[in-house]
């Protein structure tokens, strides 16, 4: 059994409450503020499947830093075994900044779109390859009808087939396979001429195994919009210099 098929088991295995919207503030537009700000979604966990960060970031504070070098949103992966983080961080995140607040994780209930609204997302992340389409198509009616903008993210042909006709506006292509975990930049760029190929998305963002200025110019030369960047800054003690190091990819 492969990640993907583990955490969806997971997942299902749980009781999920219906829930009942009590947050009454309309969202932050996700699309509006990855134009304005530097495209940059800052991500906040505690660990990976495979690495856990010896770090002692705590997520306001990480989540400031972000905005104050003008990030577009932040990103607070909420995943309890594999990622250390809860629903209480993203809490924290939304509390800190003025620029929107994703919820990734691995989201198969309409429920759980709720859930994240009311805990202060203002963006979900919903992941083609763990749903069926007519399940993704109820969780898009779920944020259109919440007013979310979620990111819909892919990784393989088979995904992008499956959004082509949905109403998705923002893409987000892993360069990231969650059934091996393996990262593959050269195919995250594949993804991305197929997608403008198809004239798939709005706004298109690259996911996963960015670390260099070097790797923000090549995406930016492949089509990209904005960049998803978390292990890089976690890992990090001292993270104005990385930040600012990695920024020099988007010039020129």
């Amino acid at each position: 059994m492969n990640f993907l098929e583990k955490i969806k088991k997971q997942i299902e295995a749980q009781e999920i409450k219906e829930e009942i919207l009590r947050r009454k503030e309309k969202p932050l537009s996700l699309s509006s503020y990855l134009r304005k700000g530097n495209g940059i979604i800052g991500e906040f966990k505690r660990a990976t499947p495979t690495r856990k960060f010896d770090t002692d970031w705590q997520p306001e504070e990480l989540a400031r830093r972000y905005e104050t070098n003008g990030f577009s949103a932040v990103s607070v992966v909420v995943e309890e075994n594999y990622f250390l983080t809860t629903a209480d961080d993203l809490k924290r995140v939304k509390s800190a900044v003025s620029i929107p607040v994703i919820q990734k994780g691995f989201i198969i209930h309409e429920s759980q779109i709720i859930q994240a609204r009311n805990n202060g997302a203002d963006s979900v992340l919903l992941i083609a390859s763990l749903v069926e389409k007519r399940k993704l198509i109820r969780l898009l009616e779920k944020c259109q009808e919440l007013q979310m903008e979620p990111l819909v993210e892919v990784h393989s042909e088979q995904d992008v087939e499956k959004i082509s006709d949905l109403p998705v506006r923002i893409v987000g292509v892993n360069n990231r396979d969650l059934t091996s975990l393996k990262v593959d930049l050269s195919h995250g760029e594949r993804m991305l001429d197929l997608l403008r190929e198809k004239n798939i998305g709005e706004i298109r963002i690259i996911e996963s195994g960015l670390k260099t200025p070097e790797d923000l110019k090549r995406f930016k030369r492949a089509g990209a919009d904005g960049f998803l960047i978390g292990s890089y800054f976690m890992e990090a003690s001292e993270i104005e210099d990385r930040i600012l190091k990695l920024m020099e990819g988007l010039r020129g």
